[in-house]
This record gives structure tokens, C-alpha cells and sequence, in this order.
């Protein structure tokens, strides 16, 4: 007689990775403008519009705007590879993942930052979410290989 078991799925490392892939890129964009605030506030002595110049610039430069999409791939791929080695088939904890980030995501942007629900701002969470998808899933294949 074959003895079979059941695995339940991993809703802690779900709600956990979906946090992760949220607050890393999130935190990681915040202390890069907040820490290049700090130094342009030092070598000005202070001085709030070269500050407010500053950060800016640093705002609108492509490679800063890109920061958040590049840790959001490689924190979605490190916790694919986590919840696949979680679950059997790692496809659904890695799209409930992904969806909850997404909630978690649109949430935070109306919540906290104000952002208005346009079209421009709709683009940018359809791009997180295949971009949190694909590396999500790239990274539990990998693992089972």
C-alpha cells in the first residue's frame, strides 16, 4: 500500500516572500536617495535647493528609476527558488505570491505615496507583476533542477 501525505501550502512563505518583494526594492530605492540626500546636504553645508536639485536629478536619471524593477527580478527569483524547494508544485505559491505583492504593492502606492491610479502608473504595476511572475518562476525551476 502506497502511503500518501499531503503537503499543505506554504502560506507563510508566501505572505513572507510577497512582503519581500515589496519592501527590499522599496527600502533599498528609499536609502540610496535618502543616503545621497545626506552626503549632497554635507558638501553644500546645507543648502536646500542644491539639496532639493540634487535629489531631483537623482529621481529622474534612468539607472535610479530602474534600481526597484532590477531588486524586485532578483528578490522574485530568490524567493522562487525558496518556495519551490517550499512546495511540491511551486506554480501556485509562487503566483499567490505574486499576487499578494501586487495587493501589497497597489496598496502602498495609494496609500502611503498618493499616487494617482493613471495609465502610466497602471503600466508600471502590470511590468512589476510580469516582471515578479517570470523571475518567480525562472527561480523555482532552477531550484528543482
Amino acid at each position: 500500500m502506497v502511503a500518501q501525505h499531503r503537503q499543505s501550502f506554504p502560506w507563510g512563505a508566501v505572505i513572507w516572500s510577497s512582503i519581500l518583494m515589496v519592501v527590499i526594492p522599496l527600502g533599498f530605492a528609499f536609502a540610496v536617495s535618502v543616503g545621497y540626500g545626506v552626503v549632497v546636504g554635507f558638501q553644500t553645508r546645507g543648502d536646500p535647493e542644491a539639496i532639493h536639485a540634487a535629489v531631483t536629478a537623482l529621481a529622474s536619471a534612468a539607472w535610479y528609476r530602474a534600481l526597484p524593477k532590477v531588486l524586485l527580478a532578483i528578490v522574485a527569483f530568490w524567493r522562487g527558488t525558496r518556495l519551490a524547494r517550499l512546495a511540491a508544485p511551486a506554480a501556485p505559491s509562487v503566483v499567490g505570491a505574486v499576487l499578494l505583492a501586487l495587493v501589497l504593492l497597489v496598496v502602498l502606492a495609494v496609500a502611503l505615496f498618493s499616487a494617482p491610479l493613471n495609465g502610466e502608473q497602471a503600466l508600471s504595476f502590470a511590468v512589476d507583476a510580469v516582471v515578479m511572475l517570470a523571475c518567480g518562476l525562472v527561480g523555482a525551476r532552477a531550484a528543482r533542477r
